[in-house]
């Protein structure tokens, strides 16, 4: 049925009011659906705009974890365990990652029983390894595409169940009713041509991190998020300056952890000129704490400032930012030779190099003369998958930087992984559940655990009586209303040779060059100007509506995000997590107080916009809760459906 037009363009809408409209086709928005059919939501649809496309089937490293309470061996481990663990990272609510724990093995189990095929032993043991911030063996594995194989099988079952797929399809507004707070729908720009209107009674949104922010990332060129569109409606985030930076490949995007360092390769910097330089050895005293520092950056690959003192493996980052953005040159990683070192530094030696690294190389049976020969005999595939992206690292460098590749933050979500906007769930990458560092692996867990919970709670609470949807005809009205409401913000923008492109890229060079890795006060300011001028030119475009959406959702995103770095700067924040707060009166000194203030760590920073203004607050942290495991009172509770609150 023909509903309006918007900049344009027909809209149309179906007749169906939908149970759930889930946003995305990743690993998490897939499993949502799969066990929203499993409760009894049927009536729900899928809707993508790349179905292809994404994170969780384009992305992946040296060896990607999954992430669970242990469950082979001698090790004693629990839900509470875990939870403790993800909630000690700071600034993490406690009920959060008790659900999160609480659900990893049934999610984890749940992935193995349709084809995840994670190793088990010849007794059916799941055997585990340590990943960073890990204190047990919890972590698993299939591999370097583990979430490519966990979105392949569940949207298998997705299929298998005839739950709709709607493809090429963009969300652009999500219809609010802000009398009620809540949600009831969706506008989505259909390949780039028209609209369509998406009557729903939920809305899960799983469109993963927002890479868009960003000129280079470790996010494949597929992804670019939908964030901005949550911004937009006034909800909070959670966290939102919280990120994982790590070195990444920047012709073909891909993190560099794992073998690719523990193989312990050569880093240069290329000038303009083609002068060479082993920079590292200008930044550590010995060859051996260059070769340690290079090594440990396979299992400390997220960037952290602690790190950094002590010659640490966040040295080797630092030392990247400083040569790549302080000086202008090209850094890179050569496979083909070893580290050189220096009169100074000393020779590099096999023989001689840290006893941690020598011990696994020697373990690995992988003490080759160089680091091409060590990568093919530690892990050929390493080797191969660059090779398949037109690389051979026989034959060349590898063009480097220190790339954001995880967002941390994101819509602040209760145990339900509802956002502060009734009807609205967010989960995956999205979701601002991770607080300030996690265990590896602790993501994918936790966008299969969010999917779990919301399906969940919008199955047993949520539809047994919506009377909101009584009379469809009058939420139809109200959808054209706030169509034509949200038509106005476009007007005055001319439809000629476009500049929306430049306008994106100056935004996202703007976030690389200020609220990246390094971050200072006197930059964010230099910077919340820049974007009150961006804010202020006006738009011409050449009639790619799916980038003019992109750069208004963009521009959004990149306030919030640079008013909340400001607002933690201000208030004496300092370098924590995966970020580096430089001091003094012009943001150049290194600070060694350094992760310092219990008080931010039991905090969460909340950010949204509210009547055109950035509010920013901090909150107490939710500590775990003391849970009722009584079973004859949980069976109580569960049969009469008392589990669904949120206390």
């Amino acid at each position: 049925m023909e509903v309006e037009y918007f900049l344009g363009r027909k809209v149309f809408m179906e007749d169906t009011v939908l149970d759930v409209l889930i946003v995305g086709s990743g690993a998490a928005a897939y499993n949502a659906a799969v066990h929203l059919y499993e409760k009894g939501a049927a009536n729900c649809a899928i809707i993508t705009e790349n179905r292809l496309g994404g994170t969780s089937r384009n992305t992946g490293s040296d060896k990607q974890t999954y992430y669970k309470v242990a469950c082979a061996g001698t090790e004693g481990d629990s839900p509470r365990g875990m939870a403790e663990t993800l909630f000690g990272g700071g600034s993490m609510d406690g009920d959060i990652a008790l659900c999160e724990a609480a659900h990893s093995l049934e999610e984890f189990f749940h992935l193995a029983a349709i084809g995840v095929d994670f190793p088990h032993n010849t007794y059916g043991e799941f055997a585990g390894y340590k990943t960073d911030h890990d204190p047990l063996q919890r972590a698993s594995s299939i591999g370097p595409y583990t979430s490519r194989k966990m979105t392949e099988q569940l949207e298998r079952e997705v299929k298998r169940r005839d739950i709709r797929i709607i493809d090429e399809t963009r969300i652009v507004k999500l219809l609010h009713d802000e009398k009620a707070a809540r949600v009831y729908g969706a506008l989505c720009l259909v390949n780039n041509r028209c609209f369509a209107l998406y009557l729903a009674k939920n809305v899960i949104f799983a469109t993963g991190g927002p890479a868009g922010l960003y000129r280079n990332t470790v996010y494949p060129l597929s992804q670019f998020g939908a964030s901005g569109i949550l911004a937009r409606e006034g909800i909070n985030f959670a966290n939102i300056t919280e990120w994982q930076y790590g070195i990444g490949s920047v012709k073909f995007r891909w993190n560099l952890s794992g073998s690719y360092q523990q193989v312990i390769p050569r880093y240069i910097a290329v000038d303009d000129k083609g002068n060479e330089e082993e920079f590292l050895c200008n930044y550590f005293s010995t060859i051996g704490n260059l070769g340690r520092a290079v090594f440990l950056k396979g299992y400390e690959w997220p960037f952290n400032p602690v790190k950094i003192f002590g010659e640490g493996s966040s040295t080797v980052d630092y030392a990247i930012y400083r040569e790549k953005h302080l000086k202008g040159r090209h850094i890179y990683l050569d496979f083909i030779h070893n580290p050189s070192g220096n009169d100074r530094l000393g020779v590099f030696n096999l023989d001689s190099i840290d006893s941690t690294a020598r011990t696994y190389l020697a373990g690995s049976n992988a003490l080759q003369s160089t680091p091409l020969e060590r990568i093919k005999r530690l892990n050929p595939l390493a080797y191969e998958l660059y090779l398949s992206h037109g690389i051979d690292l026989a034959k060349e460098y590898l063009e480097i930087d220190v790339l954001p590749q995880h967002h941390n933050g994101g819509a602040e979500v209760n145990i339900w992984w509802e956002t502060t906007l009734s009807h609205l769930f967010a989960i995956g990458e999205c979701a601002g559940t991770h607080g300030i560092k996690r265990p590896g692996g602790s993501a994918l867990n936790s966008g299969q655990a969010g999917g779990l919970r919301a399906a969940s709670f919008i199955a047993g609470h949520y539809l047994k009586d919506d009377a909101y949807f009584a009379n469809p005809h009058a939420v139809l009205e109200r959808a054209r209303n706030e169509i034509k409401n949200f038509a106005k913000e476009f007007e005055g923008i001319k439809e000629d040779a476009s500049n929306q492109s430049d306008l994106l890229l100056r935004v996202q060079e703007l976030n690389t060059a200020s609220a990246s890795f390094i971050r200072s006060k006197k930059n964010t300011e230099e910077s919340l100007e820049e974007l009150n001028v961006l804010e202020k030119e006006p738009v011409v475009y050449s009639g790619d509506l799916r980038e003019l959406f992109q750069l208004k959702e963009t521009m959004l995103l990149s306030r919030l995000l640079h008013e909340a770095i400001f607002y933690y700067i201000s208030m004496n924040g300092k370098s924590r997590g995966s970020y580096l707060v430089l001091e003094g009166k012009d943001g150049g000194i290194l600070s060694k107080e350094l992760e310092t203030d219990p008080d931010y760590r039991d905090m969460v920073l909340t950010t949204s916009m509210q009547g055109g203004r950035v509010i920013n607050k901090l909150r107490p942290v939710r500590p775990i809760p003391e849970s009722d495991t009584w079973f004859e009172e949980v069976w109580r509770k569960y049969r009469e459906g008392e589990i669904f609150t949120l206390k």
